[in-house]
């Protein structure tokens, strides 16, 4: 598969990057993804639009996107007050590990589960 002239100037960032390039590229166009049963919405939703963005599709028969569950993510909230910012962050971060994956520079990750969110200074 070769990029057209649209994905060229749609993917142009990433195409410069080294990690990336066209044959990246190309392999995240190609990969789909769908949400663990146990993974919480939330996050799901943070990373599917990161990894959507990237060029990545959602689909039943792809690999599936290793974010967190409710209790993790609420564990990482330390407080409902944060539950919000702790599911996007843990999207944020499960969507790099699924792109990093994908790239073949590194196995996905879980999030480190020793991490809180603080609203001290």
């Amino acid at each position: 598969m070769s990029l057209d002239a649209a994905a060229r100037r749609r993917y142009a960032r990433q195409l410069l990057l080294g990690e990336i390039g066209e044959s990246g590229q190309e392999r995240l166009l190609d990969a789909g993804f769908h949400r663990e049963a146990d993974g919480d919405a939330d996050a799901y939703a943070v990373a599917a639009e990161y990894l959507e963005r990237a060029g990545c599709s959602r689909e039943e028969s792809g690999a599936a996107v290793l974010v967190p569950n409710e209790s993790a993510v609420m564990r990482f909230a330390a407080s409902p007050a944060l539950r919000d910012p702790a599911a996007a962050i843990m999207g944020a971060f499960s969507a790099v590990e699924h792109l990093k994956e994908v790239l073949g520079i590194g196995a996905a990750r879980e999030f480190p589960s020793d991490l809180t969110l603080s609203t001290e200074g």
